[in-house]
Order: C-alpha cells, then sequence, then structure tokens
C-alpha cells in the first residue's frame, strides 16, 4: 500500500501547476500611454507608414500629450515625461535624452522625423517645418526592451506630439 502511496505522491507532483511559478510574459515591462484621452491624434501622423528595425521591427505609432510647457518651448525632463507616459510607474531612471542624429544615424527614419516636425507646425501653415526642434527620449523599460519616443513642442496646442518606436535590443 504505501508503494501506491508513494506513487500517487509521485503523480501528484509530476501534474501540479506550477504556471504560477514560471515567469510571466513581458514581466518587467510597463504599459506606457501614447494618447491622453482628451487629445487627438495630429493628421500627419496617422498616416505615418515607418518601422523602427531592431531585433524585431515595429511600427511608429503616434503621440499626443497633454504638456502645459510646450506653450513655453519648455521640454519635459525625465522625471515629467515619466509623469505623461506613466502616471503610475516611475520610469525617470531609465530615461535619457538622444539627440535625432544620434537616434537615426543614417538617415532611415526621415519620414517619420518629417511627419513628426509636420505635426508640430499643423495649424501653422506660414511656419517652417524644418525649424522645429525634435528630441528623443530613450525609454529603457527591461535591458533589451526600449522606447524611443520622438517628439517636438505643439505651443499653440500645449501639448507634445510625436511618435514612439518600441525596440528589442539583446
Amino acid at each position: 500500500m504505501s508503494s501506491d502511496d508513494a506513487y500517487m505522491s509521485f503523480l501528484d507532483k509530476a501534474n501540479a501547476d506550477v504556471s504560477g511559478s514560471a515567469p510571466q510574459q513581458g514581466a518587467g515591462t510597463v504599459k506606457t500611454e501614447t494618447v491622453h484621452s482628451s487629445l487627438s491624434v495630429p493628421k500627419p501622423l496617422q498616416s505615418v507608414d515607418a518601422y523602427y528595425i531592431s531585433d524585431t521591427d515595429e511600427p511608429f505609432e503616434p503621440v499626443a500629450l497633454k504638456w502645459d510647457g510646450a506653450a513655453k518651448a519648455a521640454w519635459p525632463s525625465a522625471d515629467q515625461l515619466s509623469s505623461l507616459i506613466s502616471p503610475d510607474t516611475d520610469l525617470s531612471q531609465s530615461i535619457s535624452i538622444l539627440s535625432p542624429s544620434s537616434f537615426d544615424p543614417k538617415n532611415q527614419y526621415s519620414t517619420a522625423l518629417d511627419a513628426v516636425r509636420a505635426a508640430a507646425v499643423e495649424k501653422d501653415s506660414s511656419a517652417d517645418q524644418s525649424a522645429v526642434e525634435l528630441k528623443v527620449y530613450r525609454v529603457e523599460q527591461t535591458s533589451t526592451k526600449i522606447e524611443y519616443w520622438v517628439l517636438a513642442l505643439d505651443a499653440p496646442e500645449s501639448r507634445l506630439v510625436g511618435l514612439r518606436a518600441k525596440a528589442v535590443e539583446s
């Protein structure tokens, strides 16, 4: 009888649900917000058909975030951007700022960068698109999952507009 009990114990252990101890898909990543609910996406960003090339090629996604500092030509700090894109989780320590040329040294994302510039001056037909300043915020979700936020200030609308690209870099 004890051999039957031992065998049943073995079967119970072998068939035990171990999913509770298995790592969850996407563990360590924080969902970030690209469009605040009260804002609409500028037209130039709605038709961008570009992909960020990394270990996984991901499409650029439109960004429209309420930012009162835009009216004063003030860029958000890492702390401020973190609160805009992830109100519940502080990502500020994982945010760095890149120049557009260091983000795109081979000029392969010029269509995406031009769309962001166009979105920033969408309501001002006399504005010079080429004069629009861009900043790229690099948000490191994990050691391999990165988000790039290509942003411009839209002063008349008091918002940040741009594109987000997700990347996997191994």
